[in-house]
């Protein structure tokens, strides 16, 4: 359903809030932040811009000395030894040629580095939670596979829409600040997800990707048929592999809840690294990364076993007229030819997510899982107001907007493993 006058729609993922504004540093962070700002020794010539910072790389790299790396390259099939991490997650003024944006995303960086190691010495601080949590976010919308996902979209719409004129498409350095600025316009979005910190106590290294900060949502896939979803949305999950030993997980706890040990997740099972490592499989862009030269190998089998569930960048539906009421027009799936008979349509893109076989081990389903929903496209979302943002009139009787929706929890298929 939608107003009346509204011709054309493209629907992405929900974002709102507030502009990138500069990271405010404390005075006394001391030397320890300025060591992990010079780790990006390329800011110097501000030329070669990581979209995948080295501060998030080290730990993969060779003896976390950053220098090398050894990774798998989809395209070829190759596992490389000993690649220079110079070059790695790397485009020339991706960010820019005057270094402003470069130099305000390494103060992030360092702040995100003296967060890590504060956590990796068992620390659990609500503060390094919000920087980390902030890293992430932004790390979602700056890489290549970022541009990739918004150019998609665009071609995706023009191939859905009838009319002559089409949305041009601009360059990947375009499309990446567009994404950022969509990013950071949704970080307020995500302050409300639970955070936890998950300690790899196998054998079996986390292995990173070339878009390791990855969004996902069980709930959608198994619980609303598959249905699209945002930032807003109910069931929503981001993970981040931040060591071969560390990862970080956020999640919507008014849907899930997840097992913890003295404050954290602790994985005592391989097949429970496997489940991480997978979703990094069917998210990388051009490059899976790995500490150890030996695990090369379950590296490629991973990515075999999982390569299946890797997905076009979007998807885009064409929806056309099917009556209409007082206050607004109906319209229904359809095709391009219907929409130009018709002279008009919407097209509806939507970004298309990881859906690993094994899901996220220990994070189950709660009793009731509570979201709020009013019959729009919209979809389930975690707050009332979310559902209303940019319109005037109040919301009705919020009694009518919770919805509990009723789930039989099941085992995850990584137990069946």
């Amino acid at each position: 359903m939608v107003s009346k006058g509204l011709m054309t729609l493209v629907s992405l993922e929900i974002g709102h809030g507030i502009e990138l504004q500069k990271h405010v540093i404390p005075a006394k962070t001391g030397s320890a932040f300025w060591r992990y700002l010079s780790w990006d020794s390329d800011m110097a010539d501000h030329k070669n811009q990581h979209f995948v910072p080295r501060v998030l790389l080290r730990p993969f790299t060779k003896n976390a000395e950053d220098k090398s790396i050894n990774l798998y390259n989809i395209r070829t099939d190759r596992l490389i030894p000993d690649a220079s991490v110079k070059g790695q997650c790397a485009r020339h003024y991706w960010y820019g040629e005057d270094g402003q944006l470069e130099a305000l995303l390494g103060r992030l960086e360092g702040m995100y580095g003296l967060a890590r190691d504060r956590v990796m010495a068992r620390g659990n601080s609500d503060s390094d939670r919000k920087e980390i949590s902030l890293f992430m976010c932004l790390q979602h919308w700056r890489t290549a596979k970022a541009a990739s996902r918004f150019r998609h979209s665009i071609e995706q719409m023009n191939a859905n829409t009838w009319a002559p004129e089409k949305e041009p498409v601009p360059d990947d350095k375009k499309l990446v600040m567009s994404s950022m600025r969509f990013g950071m316009k949704s970080r307020d979005m995500l302050k409300d997800l639970k955070i936890r910190f998950v300690e790899n106590r196998t054998n079996r290294d986390f292995i990173i990707a070339d878009d390791p900060a990855v969004m996902l949502n069980r709930f959608a896939f198994e619980k609303l048929g598959g249905s699209g979803f945002g930032v807003a949305s109910s069931g929503l999950i981001f993970v981040m592999p931040m060591s071969p030993r560390l990862s970080v997980i956020c999640y919507d706890g008014l849907v899930y809840s997840l097992d913890v040990t003295n404050g954290r997740v602790v994985l005592k099972s391989e097949a429970a690294v496997d489940a991480y490592n997978d979703i990094q499989c069917i998210a990388a862009e051009e490059n899976l990364y790995f500490q150890q030269w030996e695990d090369g190998e379950y590296v490629r089998q991973r990515f075999a076993a999982v390569k299946r569930k890797r997905r076009p960048a979007s998807t885009a539906v064409t929806f056309i007229p099917d009556g209409e009421t007082d206050d607004a027009e109906h319209y229904r799936p359809g095709t391009v030819e219907e929409g130009r008979a018709a002279k008009r349509s919407l097209v509806a893109v939507r970004f298309n997510h990881p859906e690993p076989d094994r899901w996220i081990p220990g994070l189950r389903y709660r009793s009731n899982p509570t979201t709020f929903f009013n019959g729009t496209g919209v979809g389930h979302v975690r707050k009332l107001e979310w559902l209303y943002r940019g319109r005037d009139d109040p919301p009705p009787d919020p009694g009518e907007k919770m919805q509990i929706i009723s789930t039989k929890p099941r085992p995850s298929a990584w137990r069946k493993r």
